[in-house]
């Protein structure tokens, strides 16, 4: 078995990546373990390198080391070889895709993943991209898409860019008219402030906008929010971060709620799509349920979280 370290170097600032390194080198070298480091050099570089590599046809093992975005690009340059397994060491800003498991500091510990196994996980298929956690549109992907226009401001993080975005947004125009077309049958058509269609249950640094997803059954989460008003946001900010605004009274009815297989979003407008943290511009999205296309590397003493409450809310 090879094991290929991706290493993303722009991922979380920058400021884990050599100790990742370090760490990788000082647990593997001088074993009888095939290993290799691999620092990208720019935006699409991942695509060519692991092409070339998957074509080799060796059994391995390849770490996107960075953050969901590095996982993205990793994923679809990777998942279709199926002598390939997609492991993560997480060192982005948001890391939200490992939130879907226990013990999640097992991804993080080299010899951990090292003594990892493959486990078959689901991925979305979005038009011709494929999302390991989370496809989202309305407010949260205008603000990621928008978050270039405060780039050149000195002494402002990731971060703070984000919120200054957010902010961005809430001033202008709010609400996107969307038909949206549930596995054929259930239609939904007005305007909405945000959708997310989710294969894992977390987005945007910790926000758990679908709380009874989980990455191997085989089904999405559908949730879909009102276009409500700028004060009502703020009253539901705090309840939609922590994965409670299908129980809060005042909130949900402004929500719909589905598990679903297909789905089918049209807009008359283009619209900015964020698919595990990477922005697309579409007018139409098709989306639909991959199960178990994923060879996923789950680190030793990691398990895939469960839901104990799975009753939904339609």
């Amino acid at each position: 078995m090879r094991h290929i370290f991706i290493i993303n170097p722009a991922a979380g600032n920058g400021k884990f990546q050599n100790d990742i390194s370090n760490a990788i080198h000082e647990q593997l070298k001088g074993k009888e373990i095939e290993y290799e480091v691999y620092f990208s050099k720019f935006k699409g570089d991942i695509q060519g390198y692991l092409n070339n590599k998957c074509m080799e046809r060796i059994s391995s093992v390849i770490y996107a080391c960075g953050g969901d975005g590095t996982l993205h690009e990793v994923i679809n340059a990777a998942c279709r070889f199926r002598h390939v397994s997609i492991g993560v060491i997480p060192c982005g800003s948001g890391n939200d895709f490992i939130k879907n498991f226990e013990n999640s500091d097992n991804f993080n510990k080299i010899e951990s993943q090292i003594q990892g196994e493959s486990v078959d996980l689901d991925l979305i298929k979005v038009n011709d991209k494929y999302a390991a956690s989370v496809c989202n549109i309305g407010l949260d992907a205008d603000a990621a898409s928008n978050m270039h226009k405060f780039k050149k401001i000195p002494f402002i993080s990731g971060t703070s860019r984000y919120f200054l975005s957010v902010f961005y947004c809430l001033v202008n125009k709010l609400g996107k008219a969307l038909e949206v077309t549930i596995d054929s049958k259930t239609k939904l058509n007005g305007l909405y402030l945000l959708g997310v269609i989710a294969n894992g249950h977390s987005y945007g640094g910790g926000y758990k906008c679908a709380p009874l997803a989980v990455i191997n059954d085989g089904i999405m989460d559908l949730c879909f929010v009102e276009n409500i008003s700028r004060f009502k946001i703020i009253n539901i900010i705090g309840s939609y971060k922590e994965g409670k605004h299908l129980e809060n009274p005042r909130i949900n009815k402004y929500i719909t709620y589905n598990k679903c297989r297909h789905v089918l979003i049209k807009s008359n407008e283009p619209l900015n799509v964020c698919i595990d943290g990477e922005i697309y511009n579409y007018n139409e999205v098709e989306l639909s349920v991959e199960n178990k296309s994923l060879n996923f590397w789950l680190p030793k003493g990691t398990q895939v979280q469960g839901i104990e409450n799975k009753e939904i809310l339609a």
